[in-house]
């Protein structure tokens, strides 16, 4: 007698049910509105009710809805950031700064880089705009332009860090630091050096940072009296830019003896011109940096440079956005940061004629 063959037993697999929040209601003898009322912190809750409202949800494994909260709140608690330039490690840290401290508000960041194109800054605005994004952190394009960036944000508020948008511009929202203060500080110090020859490389001046710097370069000299319009430099804003202007500085018929870069990626270019050339620093030429960054006093020499609080930037950019977007503050508001420089070894008192 041939065996039966087995009979197939057919299960069907039943999705896990989430718990809802009437699940949660349901368990305290609560209303769905106190539930929310606790959840969400916009009405008052007994600490008795919220004690057994936080236990209900551990309990049943509740996690909120965040796109249905935010159809309700109007709200998708997502930010975004755009900088000029990811693989530098000042945006960088800005970037970081300004995750870690919406990270503890229940916010996500979408983060774009426009390579310093206002054109690549456009696409990606847009598509914050169709994201419904809460609030975006701008540090500008070198080419940006605020007008059309308000075009396509429309009502969605924008705080800037470290660049401004156009003098013309309202802002409604700024962080960052005194760049004209800090590059005067910087190069009153080489004038204590001993240096009369000072030269500046910096970005383009439609930047208002680039701009800021230059004029507190030329303050600092003009109150020696020893200012020369053929050694400042306007460059792009990269290792290459920063090489181009130190080779043709330093090949001129009476060079300087010191050079100050107003960002990072310009004085690595610059140090490796100087190198290129077979000069020492800083005994033949002293060098100094805008925007400090962490492997600097691994490189030989030791770089002098500027430094910003890139994180804290980035932090008080989020929170001055997060509390314009919960409407805990209405009034246009700029926070001026402090700078540190940080004296090294790439800069030295001049050779003597």
């Amino acid at each position: 007698m041939s065996p039966k063959p087995a009979s197939r037993i057919t299960r069907r697999t039943r999705r896990p049910q989430h718990a809802t929040i009437r699940d949660v209601a349901r368990a305290v003898g609560a209303s769905i509105s106190t539930v929310s009322a606790a959840l969400n912190g916009t009405d008052y809750v007994s600490a008795a009710m919220r004690a057994k409202i936080e236990a209900a949800v551990q309990q049943l494994h509740y996690r909120p809805n965040d796109l249905a909260r935010g159809l309700r709140l109007r709200r998708t608690h997502t930010l975004a950031i755009v900088v000029p330039d990811l693989s530098n490690s000042f945006y960088a840290e800005i970037v970081r700064g300004m995750k870690d401290y919406t990270a503890a508000a229940n916010y996500t960041v979408l983060v774009g880089d426009s390579r310093e194109r206002w054109a690549e800054e456009k696409l990606f605005l847009e598509m914050l705009h169709r994201r419904r994004v809460d609030g975006v952190v701008r540090v500008p394009a070198g080419d940006g332009n605020a007008s059309q960036a308000a075009q396509v944000l429309g009502t969605i508020p924008v705080v800037y860090a470290d660049r401004y948008p156009e003098a013309d511009h309202p802002v409604a929202a700024w962080v960052g630091v005194d760049n004209a203060r800090a590059a005067m500080d910087a190069t009153q110090y080489l004038i204590s050096l001993g240096h009369r020859r000072i030269a500046i490389i910096s970005g383009p001046t439609t930047t208002r940072t680039a701009a800021e710097r230059v004029e507190g370069y030329q303050r600092a000299l003009r109150g020696i009296g020893s200012m020369r319009k053929e050694y400042i430099r306007n460059g792009e804003l990269d290792m290459a830019g920063g090489a181009r202007q130190a080779i043709e500085l330093l090949t001129q018929a009476k060079p300087p003896t010191a050079i100050f870069c107003a960002n990072n990626t310009m004085t690595l270019g610059a140090l490796e011109a100087i190198q290129q050339l077979g000069r020492a620093c800083p005994r033949e030429i002293s060098l100094l940096g805008f925007d400090d960054f962490a492997w600097s006093t691994l490189l030989r020499p030791r770089l002098t440079m500027v430094r910003q609080p890139a994180r804290e930037i980035g932090m008080t950019a989020g929170r001055m956005l997060i509390d314009t977007i919960e409407e805990r503050t209405r009034n246009r508001a700029t926070q001026t940061l402090p700078t540190q420089l940080m004296v090294r070894d790439s800069c030295a008192p001049p050779l003597r004629p």
